[in-house]
This record gives C-alpha cells, structure tokens and sequence, in this order.
C-alpha cells in the first residue's frame, strides 16, 4: 500500500510540473506577442507623379474604400497587426506595382507613401509618432519622394542660416522637429543657401504633420502637408 501511494504522489507530483512548465511557456508565448497583438492604423499617400489612382492590400485584402490620387491619403484605416505582405496596385487592378512586407505593431500608426516614377514604382513606409507636441508647440518632419532630384539630397529649414534637417536622401524620412506656430518652411539643395521651394504652410499649435516633396520633373517639383492629428 505504501508503494502505491508513494507512486501516486509522484505522478500528482510530475503532472504538477508539467502543468507549470506548459504556463510559463504560455506565458513567455503572450509576452513575445504583446508588441504586435491587436489592431495597427495605416495611412496611404500617392506621392508617385503621373501614377494611376491606386488601391493598397494586405495579404491580398484591399484596406482602402476608395482609390487614393496622386497627392492625396487617406485617413488612418484600421488593419490587424503582425507580420503583413503589403501591395500597390492600379485602382481595380490586381498587378502589383509595388510589393513588400510590413511589421505592424498593435496599437502603433504608420504612412505607406507610393512614390518612384513611370518606369520604378516604389514605396516607403514610416511609423508615425502620435504623442502630442508640447504647450504651444507643433511637431513636424520632412520626406524626400521628388523622383525628379532622386541622386541629390535635400534640406529643410527656416531659413538658410536655420535648418532642421540637412542631407536628406531620395525616399528618406526625418525625425520630428518641434517648432512654433505659425512657422514657415524652405526646402534647399543639400549644403545650399539658395532656397529651391518655399513651404509657406499654416502650423498649428498642437497638431503634428508630415511635409512631402514630390515632383518627376523639376518642373512640378511641389510640396504636400499632411495633418496627421
């Protein structure tokens, strides 16, 4: 009798073990999800002059009700977050113009911009940062999509002598500067004093945006704002 209860308290004793071990792997499983578990919002901009009005998809499922122009986003569309094949298609066509994967995050916001030219579509995606600026103060970055100055960098300032951003390469994003209301802008050949275009856009106090150049030809080269708040 002795035998048997001992053998019995060690096989209570082994399934309590294995219980143990199965939580803490369930455990370790959730933690690992944590950053990438529940919904991500996603904006998308046509930034690619002379492009076809297009539609974008996540694992083959259109996010956006209607197709987005050249110059125009859409709001923030809501999409399940993890690891996603993204796609730019003509609006009611089912040809990739552009291909690639994502990592959403749950909870975070990103910008899809669909940039490059006739001949070399291309994307860029940035993660937005949505805390607000501080009292009386707006937040702002810049992004180089002019196809047309795609070798040559570019920088961003108040004024010649006061830059934000400096050196900013085709397809790249800036950090976010916080600048007053009402602040102008300017945009310059990397290492110029001359300014190429001028940014008289209207800050506000407490919005964040993002401000875009786009242009095939240096010609239409132009400036794009977007209120992301």
């Amino acid at each position: 009798m002795k035998t048997f209860k001992h053998t019995l308290q060690f096989k209570y004793l082994f399934l309590l073990v294995l219980f143990a071990i199965a939580a803490l792997s369930s455990c370790k499983k959730d933690d690992s999800n944590a950053g990438i578990s529940g919904s991500a919002y996603v904006m998308i901009t046509n930034a690619a002059e002379g492009s076809s009005a297009q539609d974008f998809y996540l694992d083959n499922a259109k996010l956006n009700a209607s197709a987005v122009a050249y110059t125009q986003s859409s709001s923030y569309l809501t999409a399940s977050s993890g690891n996603r094949a993204a796609q730019f298609t003509n609006s009611g066509s089912t040809t990739a113009n552009a291909s690639f994967s994502m990592s959403l995050s749950g909870g975070q916001y990103y910008s899809v911009y669909y940039t490059g030219s006739a001949s070399s579509n291309s994307y860029v995606v940035a993660q937005d940062d949505q805390s607000a600026p501080a009292s009386g103060k707006a937040k702002v970055r810049f992004i180089h999509l002019a196809s047309a100055a795609a070798s040559t960098a570019v920088d961003f300032g108040i004024s010649a002598t006061n830059k934000l951003v400096t050196g900013l390469a085709y397809k790249a994003v800036s950090a976010y500067n916080t600048v007053d209301a009402n602040t102008t802008f300017f945009l310059y050949a990397s290492g110029s004093t001359t300014a190429t275009l001028s940014i008289p856009v209207t800050i506000q106090a407490g919005k964040i945006y993002t401000i875009y150049v786009s242009g095939a030809t240096t010609a239409t080269l132009s400036y794009h704002i977007i209120a992301q708040n």
